[in-house]
């Protein structure tokens, strides 16, 4: 599962050097803009200049941190792009939560001062509630419970390629932040200056793809107006002022239609807006496989395209169905290595006349072998998975039987048990086998448990299951059982 961290990765650090390339070329035009005229772009060049000085400063840290707790796990000769410990959950707490000089409470606060610093920079308050949320230090939950600190949730305990992970989308957000805050300045040169050579009536939407139970907002405006005269607006015959706002609900797409009055003058216009389903997302890519004989769900979405204009089908074998009531979610089943072992999923809708296609491909795998384990609870109530080893011989009476599962914490498929071996060995030294052709204990089994001494052990082996598909299958993997 760690191996899918090196996907996230090289995902996000591909996204950061765009973000870069595209900020180098706004300092460029700043710099042009400057070289042309000092007067009117010189106090825009030097924030720029002072924005990516500062920029520069805590990405550079970060990636000093990177490297630093890489080297704490594979050595002096560490290497960020290739690591080896990649589960190591020691190296990262050293680094960043060691006492006096643990680095998480310094990334905290330099983080805090460079979001400070670049919201100073722009005027508009949704930027600055975006850079609030994109490099906010605000202790995360976790499972219901609020850790002590920021850096503790992040950083301890945790494996190292989870962490570098997370500390290169931190230099992505800092890419990113810094271009939106140079694409205000650059803005900013030419602010005040007048260029027109027609005039039309604009609708200028803030957004024309919105969620559901969220409003839609639109700007109504004359291009080229003279700033002394004060135009009349109009939608559906309505006169309104020129920023209208409507609360939305129902799914779909809805059109708009009016007209501006300026000096007797009437422009017209029209514009549409699509409403989809209020979804959030949190969806780090681990894999790109899917798996044979089960239900495969898929988040599907196309950007800027509303949920129910999208389709979708499957190449190679198998199938593709949307879920019922749910808008973005796609089942895969069907699947079977013996067919193909690769399979893409296409997507398709119409734009505005033209049809947009989008395709990934799936490796199909087999399903990880399913291990047995026995279900009791312990004494908090909490439901407890034995999988071998010691056991407390009333927790063992009480059992009722053994399971089978494929549990890797990411998948949970259970397998129906059809019979498996209890095998000891009595005082001659005999080994002695107890068939049960089912998941359930026999009475024999559970009698023999229940005469148990403790420190005396037996085996679960032969075990016999059914595959999610119906198929037999034999678990590979015996339980030796220790009574306590």
């Amino acid at each position: 599962m760690l191996d899918g961290f090196e996907l996230v990765e090289n995902s996000l650090r591909a996204s950061t050097e765009n973000s870069t390339k595209r900020n180098e070329q706004v300092m460029a035009n700043l710099g042009r803009a400057h070289e042309a005229n000092a007067e009117k772009a010189g106090e825009w060049y030097n924030k720029g200049m002072d924005v990516k000085k500062q920029s520069d400063e805590l990405f550079n840290y970060i990636d000093e941190l990177k490297l630093r707790i890489v080297q704490g796990a594979d050595g002096k000769e560490g290497d960020v792009n290739n690591i080896k410990q990649k589960d190591n959950l020691e190296a990262a707490s050293r680094v960043m939560l060691a006492p006096v000089v643990g680095e998480g409470k310094k990334l905290k606060e330099r983080l805090e001062n460079y979001r400070e610093n670049m919201s100073v920079f722009v005027g508009d308050p949704a930027k600055r509630a975006m850079f609030e949320s994109l490099l906010s230090t605000a202790t995360p939950r976790k499972a219901g419970i609020i850790s002590g600190s920021w850096e503790a949730a992040l950083f301890e305990n945790m494996p190292v390629a989870a962490v570098i992970t997370l500390l290169t989308k931190m230099q992505n957000d800092v890419r990113y932040v810094e271009g939106e805050v140079l694409s205000t300045l650059i803005t900013n040169v030419d602010e005040g200056d007048y260029r027109v050579n027609k005039i039309e009536a604009l609708v200028i939407p803030k957004s024309q793809i919105v969620t559901s139970g969220t409003p839609y907002q639109a700007q109504l405006v004359l291009a080229a107006v003279d700033s002394t005269r004060r135009p009349e607006y109009f939608l559906n015959g309505k006169k309104l002022d020129n920023e209208w706002i409507t609360l939305t609900s129902g799914v779909g797409e809805y059109q708009l239609k009016g007209e501006i009055v300026a000096d007797g003058k009437r422009y017209s216009y029209e514009t549409s807006y699509s409403v989809t389903a209020s979804t959030a997302t949190i969806a780090p890519v681990l894999m790109n496989f899917l798996y044979e004989s089960i239900d495969n769900d898929l988040e599907i979405a196309m950007p800027g395209i509303a949920s129910g204009a999208v389709s979708a089908r499957l190449e190679g074998h198998g199938g593709i169905t949307k879920k019922p009531n749910e808008n973005n979610i796609w089942t895969v089943r069907g699947l079977d290595m013996s067919k193909s072992a690769k399979v893409s999923v296409v997507l398709s809708a119409n734009v505005g006349g033209r049809i947009v296609s989008e395709s990934k491909e799936f490796t199909v795998r087999p399903l990880p072998p399913p291990l047995p384990f026995i279900t009791y609870k312990d004494a908090n109530g909490t439901a407890i998975k034995f999988t071998g080893g010691l056991i407390p011989k009333r927790n063992l009476i009480e059992a009722t039987g053994i399971q089978a599962a494929v549990d890797d914490g990411l998948l949970y498929i259970p397998y129906q048990v059809t019979s498996f071996t209890l095998t000891y060995v009595d005082a001659m030294g005999n080994h002695i086998p107890e068939v049960s052709n089912s998941g359930e204990f026999t009475q024999r089994q559970k009698d023999f448990i229940r005469n148990l001494a403790r420190g005396k052990r037996f085996h679960i082996n032969n075990v016999k299951v059914l595959s999610p598909a119906g198929k037999p299958m034999d678990v590979r993997y015996p339980m030796e059982i220790i009574v306590q």
